[in-house]
C-alpha cells in the first residue's frame, strides 16, 4: 500500500500552539512556518492515487483544525538540495542531471532557472531517483504536476464556491459514468456518496457560503 506525503500552504493561524498539539494529535506529518505562511505535511494511506489522498487530508486538516489550506506546497529543490537530501556530493548530483553517471531515463526538466540556478519539485526527483537511484529515494510517494493541478483547483473551488455548488459537483463526479472518469479522479474506497452528503452536517466542516466575494462564472 502506498503512503503519500502531502505538502500543504495554508494562511498563519493566530495561536500556533493550540493548532499544534491538535494537529499531533490527528496527523502523522510535521507543521512549519515560512515566510508568513504555515506548511503543513501530512502522510496518508490507503488511497488509489494522490490526487484523492491530498483532498482528503484537506478535509480532515479542515475538519480537526479548523484551518483550511490554501494550495499544495511544491517543495522546491534545487542541486545543493538535493545532494543534501539523498547524502550525496553536488557532483555526484551534477553528473546524474547532466545524464554522464546514469543511462536511460533523463533527469526531470527543472520548472525554472532563476539567476543560473536550475529548479525542480521534489516529488518529481524523487520518482526518477525511486527508478533510476532507488537506493537513495525516500519511499513516500509524493503528488504528481497533474495531481497539484488537480488539487490546488479543487481546493480553490472548495474556497470560492458556495457548500451546495461545490457538494453537488463532487456528488457528480462521484456517480459520473466510469468512462468519464480519469484515473485521478476515482475515489478511494473511503471516498463514498455517504462521505459527500455528510458534508452538508456539522458547521464546522461545511461553510454556510462563499468564503470570499469572489464570483465564479
Amino acid at each position: 500500500m502506498k503512503t503519500y506525503v502531502l505538502k500543504f500552504e495554508a494562511p498563519l493561524p493566530s495561536d500556533m500552539t493550540s493548532i499544534e498539539s491538535t494537529f499531533y494529535d490527528h496527523f502523522d506529518g510535521l507543521l512549519a512556518e515560512s515566510f508568513g505562511r504555515l506548511l503543513l505535511t501530512v502522510y496518508m494511506e490507503g488511497h488509489l492515487n494522490g490526487a484523492m489522498a491530498a483532498k482528503c487530508a484537506a478535509f480532515e486538516i479542515e475538519k480537526h483544525l479548523n484551518v483550511m489550506v490554501t494550495r499544495v506546497d511544491r517543495d522546491l529543490v534545487d542541486a545543493a538540495e538535493i545532494a543534501r537530501r539523498i547524502d550525496r556530493s553536488r557532483e555526484s548530483i551534477r553528473q546524474l542531471v547532466q545524464g554522464e553517471r546514469r543511462k536511460g531515463q533523463s533527469f526531470p526538466t527543472p520548472i525554472g532557472s532563476p539567476n543560473g540556478k536550475k529548479i525542480w519539485e521534489w516529488a518529481a526527483v524523487n520518482e526518477w531517483l525511486r527508478h533510476n537511484v532507488p537506493e537513495v529515494a525516500d519511499p513516500e510517494f509524493g503528488l504528481s504536476r497533474e495531481e497539484m493541478a488537480i488539487v490546488d483547483n479543487w481546493l480553490l473551488r472548495w474556497a470560492n464556491l458556495s457548500r451546495e455548488q461545490h457538494v453537488g459537483l463532487e456528488f457528480y463526479e462521484i456517480t459520473a459514468p466510469a468512462g468519464l472518469q480519469s484515473e485521478l479522479h476515482t475515489r478511494s474506497g473511503r471516498v463514498t456518496e455517504a462521505w459527500v452528503n455528510s458534508w452538508n452536517r456539522g458547521s464546522q466542516v461545511v461553510r454556510s457560503g462563499p468564503l470570499s466575494t469572489t464570483q465564479s462564472h
